[in-house]
């Protein structure tokens, strides 16, 4: 039976109306300047602008503030959305609002770059770009300050007295060098407000200081909250450990000068709690060869009150999962910190908003699972046992906490120190000089090129 008159002159407007609607749908594809920018600027421009800033060592590889730059990275923008490699982030969405500095986007902005993509990465009107503020910081984008430093212009900077040397064979080499004084000066003991490492580049796999913290891939400043801080003594030298990771061979040789710079609380600041720090290493265990989920785990007591400032699982390649669980004293279990895909390039300091109150008789529980199957991109050599090193082809279960007591110092900056405070300060260091062969940079010294890899 053929339709009617009426019936066909609805289908007709149907189709019509069909056709125009996607009609107007391609008129209405995201653009560039009007779309896309935007929701870069809110997500990813802190990294990915002109000249980026380092992040652990690590270098956005384009400015996503330019429209051909973006428009060349728009099928690799596209994968690393859908498969959530960006923006890099390890905590699970549960732990959203938490953290300070989290980098979760927003399904609608996922949804609206990948739409632009789709639609052929179009650039639009460039009069339709954000202007003034807008374009500096957008909803969370932020822009280095002209200082170089993301903590601001330093109170004092350290460095090598000469680039260190990191030659041709060198695979995982860890020596322990004395930063000197570059700029400023430590003519008496200073409270740190912040530090940040300046590592040489991608080679530097980690920094450890007793003032500085610890550099990794990916993280960033240590910015104290108010009335939190470290103590620096008065001293010539900063001393840190450094971890160069490369591929070895010829032409390989790279020469590193990391730097590190500090802003110190000023005199009649209120110092209440001194940040302490432990790295809860867990050893003992071999991961099977072949392994694809291999479980790890260990506990911490907690003997006093504390406020716990901030958590940074640590493991290497074959790193998977980690979690932080608080068991309090009445058995309540909660979840501190779930990082369900551990990526070794972005190793975060998850550092809360507000810290968290922890009392005394609580226990942490920690577990890591390893991947050491051929299913892991990332395995140094599936077919090895591996255990606990200093390696990079090594492994390590690592869960470090910084915390402080919760009762109130009221030190005030610029007055005397307390004699326990100060001591535990300048052990913290001597301990580290005393514990390990310092790098001798003596121009007519050259046996450290000859000091085994793994040397500390």
């Amino acid at each position: 039976m053929f339709p009617s008159k009426r019936l066909a002159l609805l289908l007709l407007g149907s189709l019509s109306s069909g056709v125009c609607g996607l009609a107007a749908a391609q008129d209405a594809a995201p653009t560039f300047y009007a779309d896309a920018l935007p929701v870069f600027q809110k997500n990813c421009v802190a990294c990915h602008q002109p000249e980026g800033p380092g992040s652990g060592g690590l270098f956005a590889p384009m400015s996503l503030l330019d429209y051909d730059q973006a428009k060349a990275w728009a099928p690799m923008i596209k994968n690393a959305l859908v498969t959530g490699y960006m923006p890099p982030w390890g905590a699970h969405q549960r732990h959203r609002g938490e953290f300070k500095g989290e980098r979760y986007i927003d399904d609608k902005d996922k949804e609206l770059l990948i739409a632009w993509v789709d639609a052929g990465a179009t650039p639009g009107n460039p009069s339709d770009a954000p202007h003034g503020d807008a374009l500096v910081n957008s909803g969370g984008g932020t822009i280095l300050p002209e200082s170089g430093w993301w903590i601001g212009d330093p109170d004092m900077v350290v460095g090598f007295d000469r680039p260190v040397y990191v030659r041709d064979d060198v695979m995982d080499w860890q020596p322990t060098v004395q930063m000197q004084i570059k700029r400023g000066e430590l003519d008496e003991p200073k409270w740190i407000s912040k530090a940040e490492l300046a590592p040489g580049g991608p080679w530097v796999h980690h920094i450890v200081s007793s003032h500085m913290g610890v550099g990794v891939p990916g993280r960033g400043p240590f910015t104290y909250p108010q009335g939190w801080g470290v103590l620096m003594p008065e001293d010539p030298f900063v001393t840190v450990n450094i971890h160069y990771h490369k591929n070895p061979g010829e032409g390989t040789a790279v020469t590193d000068s990391t730097e590190a710079g500090f802003v110190f609380y000023e005199d009649g600041d209120v110092i209440d709690y001194v940040v302490e720090t432990n790295l809860l290493p867990h050893r003992g265990w071999t991961i099977p060869a072949g392994e694809p989920n291999y479980e790890v785990n260990n506990t911490y007591d907690i003997t006093e009150d504390i406020f716990l400032l901030s958590m940074g699982p640590h493991m290497h390649y074959r790193g998977k999962a980690m979690r932080y669980e608080l068991e309090y004293p009445d058995g309540e279990r909660e979840v501190l910190l779930w990082v369900p895909d551990y990526d070794f390039n972005w190793q975060f300091l998850y550092e809360y908003e507000t810290p968290k109150f922890i009392p005394a008789g609580s226990t942490i529980h920690m577990s890591w699972w390893f991947d050491n199957s051929t299913g892991n991109r990332w395995n140094p050599d599936p077919a090895a046992d591996v255990v606990y090193g200093l390696a990079t082809t090594d492994e390590m279960a690592n869960a470090r906490i910084y915390f402080a007591p919760t009762t109130p110092q009221g030190i005030v900056v610029g007055e005397e120190i307390p004699p326990a405070i100060l001591e535990r300060a300048i052990s913290a260091d001597k301990r580290r000089r005393e514990r390990t062969k310092l790098l001798d940079q003596n121009e007519d010294d050259l046996n450290w090129l000859t000091e085994d890899e793994n040397s500390r």
